[in-house]
């Protein structure tokens, strides 16, 4: 098994990759990030003013492979790899502290954040009912200039 999931998406024809989600957490999770971005993207266009960008859409390393550095080693090749095809911005979703470390390592900013415990399903209860309010409650989505 692969330590490291990485989904990355642009904005170029034909260059996406669109997974397949099969955990029904995952599509509730997946539901509220769509949500935040299409909530935040008039302010994302405002402040990156740009005509294409790549975006990476799921990042996560496998438990036992944590804290060895390979996030941060990931974000930062693909990063340069995208600077070599002339992507100018990169944007994402954060949604665990371990992110946050990394983008603030590499200088993204976040647009907007969404708590969890904000989210209501279609009749209008809480879909995350024990969700906080502390970091590791919310997503927030980021993007950094390449």
């Amino acid at each position: 098994m692969a330590g490291i999931q990485l989904v990355l998406d642009s904005t170029l024809p034909g260059r996406g990759i669109i997974p397949s989600i099969p955990s029904v957490n995952t599509k509730k999770i997946i539901g509220c990030i769509t949500q935040l971005k299409e909530n935040n993207e008039g302010a994302f266009r405002r402040d990156f003013e740009c005509d294409f960008f790549a975006e990476i859409r799921i990042s996560s390393v496998v438990p036992k492979y944590r804290n060895q550095g390979l996030g941060t080693e990931i974000y930062a090749r693909l990063m340069q790899f995208l600077r070599a095809k002339g992507f100018p911005v990169l944007r994402s979703v954060f949604t665990s502290g371990a992110t946050w470390a990394i983008g603030a390592k590499f200088g993204f900013v976040e647009i907007g954040r969404l708590y969890f415990r904000d989210v209501l399903d279609e009749n209008g209860e809480k879909l995350f009912p024990t969700a906080g309010d502390g970091k590791e409650e919310c997503a927030s989505y980021i993007a950094c200039r390449l």
